[in-house]
């Protein structure tokens, strides 16, 4: 029950204490897998081959570790995402600059890896929280995220800096990715504090029927629009840092300045996203949308730098309520025998169908494109930077409240903050 604020169970906060363990791993050697696939490779396609690689698998391995879940427990799987990414930075250690031409096995690797992990932890998230407690969630575990890429990016960073220039090579990047498998195993360890039940069984027939449902459609055509953007600023920003400065360091730096942007705009979205969550979602879309006009002028980092902190400071007004919008959908299609994790699955086929179109355009376009000259990259990085704006008219399009009048309108299955306020005074306690 909500009362005063929310309530997580014990459960969810282990969660996100793994997931905190999880991202500071993720932190320190995420973005510089890419840096370092481009270092040794010198090109934007071993990049692209690597992610498109990763976002095709992500489906597919959502619905083997639901197999899996089903015949052993949401939690165990949980545990071998982790312990996969482990495995996927023990590799690279042992085969050192050989594992940057074979972007191939590190897509594979990876997608095995965060299609198990994220598949668990999206239905973890689920069984151990209730309806008014997604987005304070969701919102706390943005600023986890946040402040992992407060500590971890510049901390690599010098790492990398400083070994490399001592002791040459790519010294730096392996104590980094070193020191990342470390943590993938006591986040496994940790996740051994975390329970559930064998998971009930996928229908997935059922679950692309129900994308009947209008609200629901219209949010997984919203959620792959917005994956044309996501799955290639996900490497692209970090990269263009990169070459703008050509130093890990200033790269962390960057990082670092936007996980402390990311903090503070995490930690307002979850507080406010229950009262206002369509306010909140129109102002990350004219922040991001803002942020995207800059790519119409000369890529430098000043310029790139402040992408960088506008889009940190408002995608997560965007991102916290189109999540709290997600699972309240969700919770509210009464279909008989169809699991939360069905409709989880079913969102990421589509999450994913964009992410893969979006790095399929990128290269396309960087096929002729070199890296110091790349105004083709600039055009398109404008154009996804524009996508939610489409995502948030086709959520906004047709809702208007019954009755008409001058009443605003509102996005899917929104309650207005006092229809909330009325429904809290009527809870009572259970025991």
């Amino acid at each position: 029950m909500v009362r005063h604020g929310f309530h997580l169970p014990r459960p969810a906060w282990w969660l996100l204490v793994v997931s905190g363990f999880f991202h500071l791993s993720i932190g320190l050697s995420n973005t510089f897998v890419n840096i370092f696939v481009f270092k040794v490779d010198h090109s934007f396609s071993a990049i692209a081959w690597y992610n498109l690689l990763v976002f095709i698998l992500l489906p597919f391995t959502f619905v083997l570790g639901a197999w899996m879940a089903r015949r052993t427990s949401t939690a165990l799987v949980l545990r071998l995402g982790i312990a996969m990414h482990a495995l996927f930075y023990g590799i690279t250690l042992m085969i050192g600059e050989r594992a940057a031409h074979m972007p191939a096995l590190l897509g594979v690797l990876m997608g095995f890896a965060a299609g198990f992990y994220w598949l668990a932890f999206d239905v973890l998230s689920v069984e151990y929280t209730d309806r008014g407690g997604h987005e304070p969630f969701f919102g706390i575990h943005g600023v986890l995220t946040s402040v992992t890429n407060v500590i971890a990016p510049p901390i690599a960073g010098l790492l990398i800096s400083r070994e490399d220039l001592f002791f040459g090579g790519l010294t730096g990047y392996h104590i980094v990715f070193g020191i990342s498998f470390a943590l993938f195993l006591v986040a496994t360890l940790l996740s051994f504090r975390l329970h559930s039940e064998k998971m009930s069984k996928i229908r997935l027939g059922r679950g692309f029927g129900a994308l009947r449902r209008k609200a629901w459609w219209k949010l997984m055509v919203a959620s792959s629009i917005y994956g044309l953007r996501e799955g290639v600023f996900m490497f692209l920003i970090g990269l263009l840092v990169f070459l703008a400065t050509g130093s890990e360091m200033r790269l962390g730096e960057f990082l670092l300045l936007q996980g402390a942007l990311s903090f503070v705009a995490f930690y307002l979205a979850g507080r406010w996203s229950n009262k206002f969550r369509s306010r909140l979602f129109t102002i990350g879309v004219i922040g991001m949308s803002v942020a995207a006009v800059l790519f119409l002028f000369p890529i430098t980092t000043p310029t790139i730098v402040t992408y960088g902190c506008i889009t940190a400071a408002t995608l997560p007004f965007f991102s916290v309520p189109l999540q709290g919008f997600v699972y309240d959908t969700m919770e509210q299609i009464d279909i008989p025998e169809l699991s939360t994790t069905t409709h989880i699955i079913v969102r990421e086929w589509f999450e994913n169908a964009g992410r893969v179109i979006g790095i399929v355009l990128f290269l396309a376009i960087s096929a002729n494109q070199s890296t110091t000259q790349a105004k083709g990259l600039s055009w398109l990085s404008f154009g996804l930077g524009l996508v939610q704006i489409a995502a948030w008219a086709l959520l906004w399009q047709g809702t208007k409240h019954q009755g008409g009048g001058k009443r605003r309108r509102r996005l899917p299955d929104e309650e207005d903050a006092q229809a909330q306020d009325r429904a809290r005074k009527r809870l009572t306690p259970t025991s």
